[in-house]
């Protein structure tokens, strides 16, 4: 087999495939309402496969749109099939970029932008793999196919209709993540932490509403709370935050006129993968632990309510760490590594507080027993725990999936 040649065809392809993968980098495949005919998860998501799909038949490959939810490409003919699973949508653009997220612009040897390596940049390097087998002549032992899925962010459920219209391949592996040095990876749970507060009638510092993520898996950058000005002056509150800010690291807070007689609390981070948290600074976390240094929230009564003990519990049990260990989940073994816990999105509309953990946990966790613990921990404040699949429905679900010691 001529593999020089092999080499001098995929070493051809550079300039090509660059450009390629800015053009798919382009295309903000987040997926968003409203659903239409076959774009279950949004238009840009169903510009995006149709656009992966199109350049695949452009090499001159076989390609199917399976109703939206997936595309798949393949190549070669066998009584076994090989498989590669990748996916095309992205999670949300997200802030604190110094590149455009969209650009995919170039500089120092790499090119920035959202999906480039997560995961439009491997599957375009999965598609001119198969590509340049192709125009080598290399002879296949199986059949190829390059599954392209448009849901693996928010739930998979690309996958399950993909599973439950055709037949999986019978062996493969995910260009995805720290691709190729990934053999497991840990299992997924969300667990969202809620109470229902009654108001803020009576606090010194009231806490109208909290805003923080879009998604579990990403951590938040930016985390904003409004308050009330009745007990505290704008400049007072700023000064307070000053000090807070100078007695944590990383902590970045101000504060802003929101109409009359309240402010807005911004607390600032930096975006990173729920897989690798530490690569971040959580917005949420940050601003749960302001609060509760500045008191902020009604204390309720003696039968439950109020909003400052559960704000003091999240910033105490969950805040800006993410090993899991504050909320009594943390393990970890050699195998698959430490337990990971991001608080991915804060929600508090002036009755309700919410927040919603996505935590990955390797060989030796489980999932009753990290429900069990984080509810034991929770329970003080009165926040009830419960399992989730994402912050659009908020219900019972788990998954475990292939895995990676580093993500997914």
């Amino acid at each position: 087999m001529n593999y020089e040649k092999l080499d001098a065809i995929v070493a051809s392809y550079r300039d090509e495939l660059i450009a390629n993968i800015q053009k798919w980098v382009s295309i903000p495949s987040v997926q968003a309402a409203p659903a239409g005919e076959n774009a279950p998860f949004g238009a840009e998501v169903r510009r995006m496969l149709d656009t992966a799909l199109a350049d695949a038949k452009a090499f001159g490959f076989e390609v199917r749109d399976i109703d939206g939810y997936a595309g798949d490409i393949s190549f070669g003919s066998g009584d076994k099939t090989m498989g590669m699973l990748a996916h095309l949508d992205v999670v949300p653009l997200g802030d604190g970029w110094t590149h455009d997220p969209l650009g995919g612009e170039i500089a120092d040897g790499r090119i920035y932008g959202r999906g480039t390596t997560d995961d439009k940049g491997p599957a375009l390097c999965a598609l001119y793999a198969m590509r340049a087998v192709k125009e080598a002549g290399i002879p296949m032992k199986h059949g190829v196919r390059l599954i392209l899925g448009c849901d693996e962010e928010t739930g998979m459920s690309d996958m399950r209709y993909y599973a439950s219209k055709l037949q999986m391949p019978d062996y493969g592996f995910s260009p995805d993540a720290e691709f190729p040095v990934i053999n497991i990876e840990k299992g997924g749970i969300n667990l969202r932490l809620s109470k229902v507060t009654g108001g803020e009638a009576g606090a010194e510092i009231p806490v109208y509403s909290l805003y923080a993520g879009e998604r579990p898996n990403v951590v938040p950058a930016e985390a904003k709370a409004v308050v009330g000005l009745d007990h505290i002056a704008l400049d007072e509150l700023s000064a307070r935050l000053a000090e807070i800010e100078k007695a944590h690291e990383k902590f970045r807070l101000s504060a802003a006129a929101a109409g009359e007689g309240r402010a807005e609390i911004t607390a600032t981070g930096v975006n990173a993968h729920a897989a690798m948290p530490q690569g971040g600074v959580n917005a949420a976390g940050m601003l749960l632990i302001a609060l509760k240094e500045l008191g902020a929230g009604s204390a309720g009564s003696e039968n439950g309510g109020g909003s400052k003990n559960a704000i003091a519990v999240l910033a105490d049990a969950v805040g800006m760490d993410y090993t899991g260990r504050l909320l009594g989940i943390a393990c970890e073994d050699e195998l698959s590594g430490p337990l990971t816990c991001n608080l991915g999105i804060l929600r508090y509309d002036g009755n309700e507080i919410s927040a919603l953990l996505d935590i990955r946990y390797p060989l030796c966790g489980d999932e009753a027993q990290i429900l069990g613990r984080a509810a034991l921990t929770a329970a003080p404040a009165g926040l009830g725990v419960t399992c989730a699949t994402s912050p659009a429905t908020w219900t019972c679900a788990t998954s475990r999936t292939s895995t990676s010691t580093s993500k997914r």
